[in-house]
């Protein structure tokens, strides 16, 4: 019993020898009194509190990591709702983790051929890399995924991965998917194959699956509820199209390690499968289900298999999904019956937007939080890159016989011409 007619449950759950816990609740109704807590037994970890906004259709309820081996689970409520915690809560799954999530044995968090997306490399793809996600089933850290946007672009949270990692109707509730899991900043050489500075703070519990298919090795599931907007979540696009186009990225996290993006040498259609060859990194185990985009910037398949890596120069292989599986998509992907066969990535105006200059030449229009995140120089919101950081872009500036290479403020005023 606590003062103010509240009362707290505890339940200490300890795993000999793991070195991480996850919890699943097969049955989760929190009532609005209510609010549950899970942390390590020494309080130096915390999931932040789970309340009645967490009550799924699905009736369960599955958490983040946990890194120990001992975890506390503590309940506060009122004491006219104690019935409802007894009846409606049952903790019904305890999953012991055997690594570390930085832990992956001699390779290490990742190869160091890999590339941060906060590097250069990333820095066209800043509407897309926030929406993919590294995520856990069952307790155990699985695969990469995607949302994906849809003709109504109503923000109908939709994750597209691959079919072989196991997102099924009876796992699907299981799903615990993390959001901006990347380093700080740009590693090179061989600092970038080194644990990161990453956290695992934002996530989202829970899904139905709505569409699978192993041919082209494909699963879309709509997660349980929107992630937070001010995460600064995006929705990439798609295209059905038979050609990517040229170069794209791949945008994953190898090894369930901080985000990484990856540019092909060439992709090409081939059966059931885009094949891939890389030019700048590769992928890993957990890469699995990350979206290959094309020169557009759109979704045309999830990973399925393959066997690069650092030491090898090895092809990959995407579902052509949107291609060859539109029919099992369409339903989702398409719900005002366009058929469209392209669609470009949604990016929330909830949070606002603006130019974001990055390097002294490059500029997107994002969220002040994603252009934070790629290390960019936000301009404000409703700011466009014409009227931004691309007027101190560097160009030509002739002046009399010669010419120099400076930004057009600093040419005008010099009395050249840029």
């Amino acid at each position: 019993k606590l003062p103010q007619g509240k009362m707290r449950w505890t339940c200490r759950v300890r795993c000999e020898n793991a070195i991480t816990m996850n919890l699943g609740f097969s049955r989760y109704n929190m009532p609005q009194s209510g609010s549950m807590t899970i942390m390590e037994s020494n309080g130096s970890f915390k999931i932040r509190p789970f309340t009645a906004q967490d009550n799924k259709d699905h009736g369960e309820l599955w958490t983040p990591v946990v890194p120990s081996n001992e975890a506390l689970i503590e309940i506060i409520v009122d004491r006219a709702d104690k019935k409802l915690v007894s009846r409606n809560v049952e903790l019904s799954s305890v999953n012991a983790g055997y690594r570390w999530l930085r832990d992956f044995g001699d390779r290490g968090s990742s190869e160091s051929c890999n590339v941060d997306v906060l590097c250069e490399t990333g820095d066209a793809w800043w509407n897309e890399i926030p929406s993919v996600g590294v995520y856990t089933l069952n307790g155990y850290l699985t695969c990469s995924g995607a949302m994906i946007n849809n003709t109504a672009e109503d923000q109908t949270p939709y994750l597209i991965t691959a079919n072989h990692c196991g997102v099924t109707s009876s796992t699907d509730s299981t799903i615990v998917v993390y959001w901006n899991h990347q380093n700080s900043y740009c590693r090179e050489g061989s600092a970038s194959g080194n644990n990161g500075n990453g956290n695992f703070s934002q996530f989202t519990s829970g899904s139905t699956m709505r569409a699978t298919r192993s041919y082209t090795d494909f699963t879309l599931t709509e997660l349980s509820s929107n992630p937070n907007p001010s995460w600064g979540v995006t929705y990439s696009g798609w295209s059905r199209g038979s050609s990517t186009n040229g170069v794209g990225a791949g945008i994953h996290h190898p090894n369930a390690a901080e985000k990484r993006i990856s540019i092909p040498d060439y992709s090409s259609a081939s059966g059931e499968f885009w094949n891939v060859n890389w030019n700048i990194g590769r992928t890993a185990p957990g890469s699995s289900g990350s979206p290959l985009y094309d020169s557009n910037h759109r979704i045309v398949g999830v990973l399925c298999c393959g066997a690069s890596y650092c030491t090898n120069d090895s092809n990959d292989y995407y579902g052509r999904s949107l291609n060859l599986s539109w029919s099992y998509l369409d339903d989702w992907l398409d719900p005002l019956g366009t058929g469209q066969q392209t669609l470009d990535t949604y990016n929330s105006t909830s949070a606002g937007s603006g130019a974001c200059c990055i390097g002294e030449t490059s500029c997107i229009v994002l969220s002040q939080f994603n252009c934070d995140n790629g290390g960019g120089s936000y301009q404000g919101e409703d700011t466009v890159c014409e009227d931004g950081c691309l007027q101190n872009a560097p160009g030509a500036c002739c002046v009399g016989g010669g010419c120099v290479n400076i930004n057009e403020a600093g040419c005008n005023t010099g009395g050249g011409v840029f």
